[in-house]
């Protein structure tokens, strides 16, 4: 065992972490970073401050999707829950980063494509093209038709958009802008 004192703001989250994922090896290799190990899978975590030294971010580096995959974006949205004074203050003003999305947005991205699941079954998500904290960018099928999909969260308002090639059959991409807008106003009433 070392002798680093961690940040606290990154103690609590990995302390959600290790709340749920009870076997999990924990390192502290400085005050402001973590390597979590859990079997032949790591979750790295760093801390780092804005310019204030007022507000944390936690980045986190899941390459094996352990955090969704143990239902862990809840506790990581509301990481102020059960706490008090000013050490709940610091945790609200937070930002938890993983894999490059913050946590709202990551909800925000799981529920549309569940969404989109629900409309119709032909939806598929090929792949992840971009990721910029509260934005992504993906590749999705429709049947056998491929288009791009760019969910943004913003301020006040998520927009979710589709994106055609030239050639694109004319009604497929209206049945997907229709979809688009079902499940763009679904989750503006869900999280806005």
């Amino acid at each position: 065992m070392n002798n680093i004192t961690p940040h606290p703001v990154l103690e609590h989250v990995v302390n959600i972490i290790k709340n749920v994922i009870s076997d999990i090896k924990i390192d502290y290799t400085s005050e402001s970073t973590a390597n979590l190990k859990d079997g032949n899978a790591f979750i790295i975590l760093e801390q780092v401050f804005d310019s204030s030294k007022n507000s944390a971010t936690i980045l986190i580096k899941d390459p094996k999707d352990i955090i969704f995959s143990e239902d862990l974006l809840p506790d990581l949205k509301h990481l102020h829950d059960g706490t008090t004074g000013a050490f709940k203050t610091e945790l609200q003003n937070a930002t938890v980063i993983i894999n490059d999305l913050d946590v709202a947005t990551q909800i925000i991205f799981e529920s549309a494509k569940d969404a989109f699941d629900q409309i119709s079954n032909s939806y598929e998500l090929v792949k992840t093209i971009e990721k910029e904290i509260s934005k992504v960018k993906s590749t999705f099928k429709f049947g056998s038709n491929v288009f791009n999909l760019t969910i943004a969260d913003g301020e006040d308002l998520i927009c979710i958009t589709p994106e055609f090639a030239p050639s694109y059959n004319a009604a497929i991409q209206k049945t997907i802008e229709d979809d688009a807008l079902k499940v763009q106003n679904s989750l503006n009433s869900i999280f806005k």
